[in-house]
C-alpha cells in the first residue's frame, strides 16, 4: 500500500518537507547575522486546502535549455519557494536586517509543526496497524 495515496500522509509528509526547507532557511537567516546588507529569508507557507482538492502547483524542476549543458550538473531547486521577508522590525547600522530572537522565535515554531505533523503520522501508522492486525494488537 502507497501511504501517499492517502490524503493525510501527503500532507503529513508535505508538511514535514516544509519544515525541514523552513528550517534551512532560517539557519542561513541565523548563520548570515553578521553580514552586511543581508535580508532574511522565509518561506512560503503551504496551503493545505490546495493540497486537498489536488490543485497545488506541480514543483519545478530543473530543464537542459542548451545540449551543451551537462546532464545532472546543475542543483535541482527546493521544493518550496524562499522569498524575502517584507517586514523586519530592526535593521543594524551595516543594513542587516536578521533580528536573531525573531528567526530563533521561527525556529520553534517551525520544529514544533514538524513534531505535530511526525505525531500524526505515527498515530495514523498505529491505527492503521490495528486495522490490518485487528483485536487492537
Amino acid at each position: 500500500m502507497d501511504l501517499n495515496s492517502l490524503k493525510f500522509f501527503k500532507m503529513a509528509t508535505t508538511e514535514m518537507d516544509w519544515a525541514a526547507q523552513r528550517q534551512k532557511v532560517l539557519s542561513q537567516n541565523v548563520a548570515n547575522a553578521d553580514t552586511p546588507n543581508y535580508r532574511p529569508k522565509d518561506v512560503k507557507e503551504v496551503n493545505f486546502k490546495d493540497l486537498l482538492r489536488g490543485t497545488s502547483a506541480a514543483p519545478v524542476h530543473v530543464a537542459r535549455t542548451n545540449a551543451n549543458h551537462l546532464k545532472d550538473t546543475i542543483p535541482e531547486q527546493d521544493k518550496f519557494r524562499s522569498n524575502g521577508e517584507r517586514k523586519t522590525f530592526e535593521e543594524s547600522p551595516d543594513g542587516n536586517q536578521v533580528v536573531v530572537e525573531e528567526q530563533m522565535q521561527k525556529v520553534g515554531d517551525t520544529r514544533s509543526k514538524y513534531n505535530t505533523a511526525v505525531t500524526l503520522m505515527q498515530a495514523h501508522m498505529r491505527m492503521l496497524s490495528i486495522a490490518v492486525k485487528g483485536n487492537g494488537g
